[in-house]
């Protein structure tokens, strides 16, 4: 997929919230540096694939976090944009919730396609590792809540997009004893992973037909924390992270609970259980695309989308 190249635009601060399966997320940009950028764990995909609709607890955190922004967007006297990911996508409620945000916002949420989502995160990834000019064809992996993508490119041009319907979230529901009820001892673990395993691969095997890329780059929050633990650096971008480094920390999530999870330093309590499933999915995307090492990086669709032509610019409505 050809897309055009992304635009500058110093003058102008810009906001863009984006919803997925488990995070809702703000980014503010004052011209090209960010001013604001926030995350919270909302679940909105929970039991999703069980129910078919948005559950409703979800439903009111999703909505208050995009209440909460549009706040900070006032404030920040920004123009403002919404998009959805793969919880929407899915959702036979999900035209009652984009009307309940419109209501509260004034401003038309936008659903985005797998193919979409892809793009915006190759575009943000590149952008923000400066992979503009990179030799070769660069993949970018976005491991989700709800669905996992990955673009391959070079610049700002898209060649090849996929978005398979597997994510840190889904493959927990699936397999509950990744979400750290309790901890397992070796054979549990060894167990547990094969089972993970399995359904993810028969997810992601169209992957194969990627590989060869000169060069991975991973985002999304798995990822984020993923480098973050192993460079004990939360800030730090193109954090190296190998097969090893995948399995390993693996292993050390299932061997705890949730609440020792939870004390593990670089790990926020609202990923803490989905850890191990977004890992898990991690690594067999990497094995079918056939790089073992990925370098992470922080900037993803939320940068590539509101400094592309996508970006609609709109001004969010009153306090209501």
């Amino acid at each position: 997929m050809e897309y055009v190249p992304i635009l500058s635009v110093p003058q102008k601060t810009r906001a863009l919230i984006s919803i997925g399966t488990n995070s809702t997320r703000l980014l503010i940009l004052r011209g090209d540096a960010v001013q604001t950028a926030r995350s919270l764990g909302t679940r909105l995909g929970t039991k999703l694939d069980e129910n078919h609709v948005l559950d409703a607890d979800a439903r009111g955190r999703t909505l208050g976090a995009v209440g909460e922004y549009t706040a900070l967007v006032r404030e920040a006297g920004a123009t403002l944009d919404i998009v959805a990911t793969s919880a929407l996508r899915r959702a036979g409620d999900a035209s009652a919730f984009i009307a309940d945000v419109r209501r509260m916002t004034g401003v038309e949420l936008r659903v985005l396609s797998g193919d979409e989502e892809a793009t915006f995160s190759f575009l943000g990834a590149t952008q923000g590792l400066k992979l503009e000019a990179a030799p070769g064809d660069v993949g970018v992996l976005d491991v989700g809540g709800g669905s996992t993508e990955l673009a391959v490119g070079r610049g700002a041009t898209v060649t090849k997009t996929i978005s398979l319907e597997i994510g840190a979230v889904r493959l927990s529901e699936r397999v509950p004893a990744l979400l750290g009820e309790r901890a397992l001892d070796a054979d549990e673990r060894a167990a547990v992973l094969a089972e993970a395993s399995a359904i993810a691969d028969a997810v992601l095997a169209p992957l194969a037909a990627f590989r060869g890329v000169a060069r991975l780059v991973a985002v999304g929050g798995t990822m984020f924390t993923a480098a973050a633990m192993l460079a004990q650096n939360p800030e730090r971008d193109g954090v190296i992270v190998t097969g090893g480094d995948r399995r390993g920390l693996i292993d050390a999530l299932l061997s705890r609970d949730l609440g020792g999870r939870k004390k593990i330093r670089h790990i926020r309590p609202q990923r803490a259980d989905i850890l191990p499933a977004g890992l898990i999915v991690a690594d067999r995307a990497c094995r079918f695309i056939g790089r073992a090492i990925a370098v992470v990086s922080h900037s993803d669709l939320l940068l590539g989308y509101a400094t592309s032509p996508a970006y609609r610019a709109l001004a969010p409505a009153g306090r209501r």
